[in-house]
């Protein structure tokens, strides 16, 4: 079941990069709870079913952007939580400048679909919500 857990997170991260929201789509359950990213500006948003996850993720991720990169750094089983840590670097489309930061996500994946998912600035936040640190 884990090795299964960690191949949908892989697959989100590569249907996302392409802009195969087809196929994303298929890999969230249609119960999908995306919670926003803890220390971030949306912190509270809760977004639920996979038209909404899709939504967010193809208007507020990749659109705004000349360029939206995300390396998926490090997958860590935790049994029934993924934890992923991420690089990410971004050009906005008005500007010269690039940004990179070092975040992380949690996944909850139950019979090959993504469950719920939720963004953290501190990594071993992350770490501590998937039950690996103390």
């Amino acid at each position: 079941m884990t090795s299964e857990a960690l191949a949908v997170v892989r697959a989100f991260f590569d249907l996302t990069a392409a802009g195969d929201f087809a196929r994303l789509s298929d890999i969230l359950d249609p119960d999908v709870v995306f919670l926003g990213t803890r220390g971030g500006l949306d912190e509270k948003r809760v977004l639920c079913g996979p038209d909404a996850v899709l939504e967010y993720i193809r208007d507020e991720i990749t659109d705004p952007w000349e360029r939206y990169d995300v390396e998926a750094e490090r997958l860590i089983d935790g049994g029934d939580t993924v934890v992923d840590f991420l690089h990410e670097t971004a050009q906005p489309r008005h500007g010269d400048f690039e940004m990179q930061s070092d975040t992380a996500m949690t996944f909850k994946v139950r019979q090959q679909k993504i469950v719920e998912a939720t963004g953290y600035l501190d990594r071993d936040e992350a770490l501590r919500a998937a039950g690996l640190t103390g």
